[in-house]
């Protein structure tokens, strides 16, 4: 093989294809890229991990078609690390890169023993604007699973039927839903679940696109292929049925409160100082009459925080105080993924779950949050607090899936609550 090739376009594929190797490759072939110069001008970069496949071409001059699988990292750091136009010649599988400056001569391996490009047999396509696809990764795929025991949950879950697609994802404690329409109608409903890994390889190609690039999704049994001019993602599918996501979503909602984004996020981040370390939970307080809401967190050892913040209900909106209870990091986690400057919450009694959608938007978002469920202090103000566990949790044994949430109560600390009591005493002791 021999080409001749500018630096900048050498190192675009190797570093997209790059994204698919293994940091620690079950098989030491896997830990190479392959790279193969046709005599149409075009070079080809192919790496695998079994699971997720980049495949990415560009042009150069060619002189002597062949190929050569060459170690990744070793390869990335070379190239990233010279300028100019480039001579690339390979002989017994042996590669030769020279340079304006000089040269270099990496070892490389058998292109035979490469793994054979996947392919997608008898698929069904659909096209979607790659920047809508970008949008809808980025509301969904920080809201999958970490837990290899529910594999399903570790992917984003695509959804197609007639002319409308939603992509969803949850971990049990947190659920994301974008959803929009397509050009074309599929009568037969589409339904597959991709690895949250393969998705965030294909979110950065993706960000390297021109805003009007379309995305051509090609779905197998067992794979599927994202199609972008001169790139190629395959990604092996997750096997196993996803929970009905939509059956969720309240139908229905008795508050609805608009309020700046960045105002709420910025008054989390000052009351999460002083929240108890664990559990991070922040008491929200709606003041219908005053348009306002009320934050407030306690840790024993440290002290508490109050802040407020304007909002507005909107009409229809139930007209009596609400106080829940939120986890920190969860809250904020959803604001960082919506991109508008304005919000809105919905929500219904404070053991069920709490909305949280973008005010306007390409597309539409959700994203879902279970409360902790707050519990006020005994009245006789002698009992100790408890403290009973938070879990929130999607089955995905049974058709009809369930978020099922146990209670976590936001009492007074069993030192403080002791306190109050002997200062109530003190205050009923004759003088």
């Amino acid at each position: 093989m021999k080409l001749i090739i500018e630096q900048s376009k050498l190192a675009d594929i190797i570093r997209a294809a790059y994204l698919a190797v293994s940091q620690k490759p079950t098989h030491p072939i896997l830990g190479n890229i392959l790279i193969t110069a046709k005599t149409d001008g075009t070079v080809e970069a192919i790496a695998t991990n079994c699971n997720l496949t980049i495949q990415i071409t560009t042009c150069a001059a060619v002189e002597i078609p062949g190929s050569i699988a060459l170690p990744a990292k070793l390869l990335n750091d070379t190239v990233a690390n010279i300028s100019g136009e480039i001579e690339i010649e390979t002989k017994n599988h042996n590669c030769t890169i020279i340079h304006r400056s000089g040269k270099c001569r990496l070892v490389g391996a058998n292109p035979e023993d490469f793994p054979a490009f996947p392919e997608t047999k008898n698929p069904i396509e659909i096209r979607i604007p790659a920047k809508k696809l970008q949008i809808a990764l980025e509301g969904c795929l920080y809201c999958a699973s970490n837990d290899e025991t529910k594999l399903v949950l570790t992917g984003v879950n695509f959804d197609i039927h007639r002319n409308k697609w939603q992509l969803a994802s949850t971990n049990g404690h947190k659920l994301g839903l974008v959803t929009g329409t397509l050009d074309n109608e599929y009568p037969e409903a589409i339904n597959f679940t991709v690895p949250s890994k393969s998705l965030t390889e294909l979110n950065k190609i993706i960000a390297t696109c021109e805003d009007n690039t379309i995305c051509n999704i090609l779905i197998s049994q067992s794979h599927v292929e994202f199609s972008f001019p001169n790139v190629k993602v395959i990604s092996r599918l997750l096997e196993g049925d996803y929970p009905k996501i939509n059956q969720l979503i309240p139908r229905s909602f008795e508050y609805e409160f608009t309020l700046e984004a960045k105002a709420f996020e910025s008054a989390l981040k000052r009351v999460s100082h002083l929240a108890e370390r664990k559990q991070k939970i922040v008491k929200l307080l709606w003041n219908i009459k005053e348009s306002q809401a009320t934050l407030h967190t306690e840790a024993t050892d440290i002290g508490e925080a109050f802040d407020s913040i304007k909002m507005k209900s909107l009409p229809g909106s139930g007209k009596n105080d609400i106080a829940l209870g939120l986890n920190i990091d969860y809250a904020l986690e959803g604001l960082k993924h919506i991109s508008t400057s304005e919000i809105l919450v919905r929500c219904n009694k404070p053991s069920h779950p709490v909305i949280i959608c973008p005010v306007g938007g390409l597309l539409n978002q959700l994203y879902l949050v279970m409360p902790i469920q707050i519990k006020g202090e005994s009245s006789k103000g002698d009992s100790e607090a408890e403290q009973t566990s938070h879990t929130t949790e999607v089955s995905t044994a049974t058709s009809t899936t369930e978020l099922e949430v146990s209670a976590e109560t936001l009492e007074i600390p069993p030192q403080k609550a002791k306190a109050k009591t002997q200062r109530a005493k003190k205050e009923k002791a004759p003088v």
